[in-house]
């Protein structure tokens, strides 16, 4: 396992990116995009990794989540989203209908 509930969000994304999850995603309208490609992922195209909850240091309602994707292209990176009440239904629903590695 890359990530640790006992790490920072921050501490994750570096421990990710030292493990090749080089590429930050964002997610719209169903895709996921590579910020430094712009190339577009369908869910068919994703495998989820791994993911970790964290939880804000001052704030236990300032949660996130941190989900590594694996792209059918080679294309490796990290998709951050809020978790709980604020956190994005469609984004945390696209990444939890993707195919898991074990």
């Amino acid at each position: 396992m890359i990530l640790s509930e006992k790490n920072s969000l921050l501490e994750d994304i570096e421990a990710a990116r030292k493990n090749g999850f080089i590429s930050d995603f964002w997610y719209r309208d169903g895709k996921i995009t590579a910020r430094d490609t712009s190339k577009n992922y369908t869910k068919e195209q994703c495998f989820l990794v791994e993911y970790c909850r964290h939880e804000g240091m001052n704030d236990p309602g300032d949660s996130s989540i941190l989900f590594l994707i694996s792209c059918d292209d080679g294309t490796k990176g990290c998709l951050s989203s809020a978790y709980g009440v604020d956190a994005d239904v469609d984004l945390i629903n696209f990444v939890m209908a993707l195919k898991k590695i074990k």
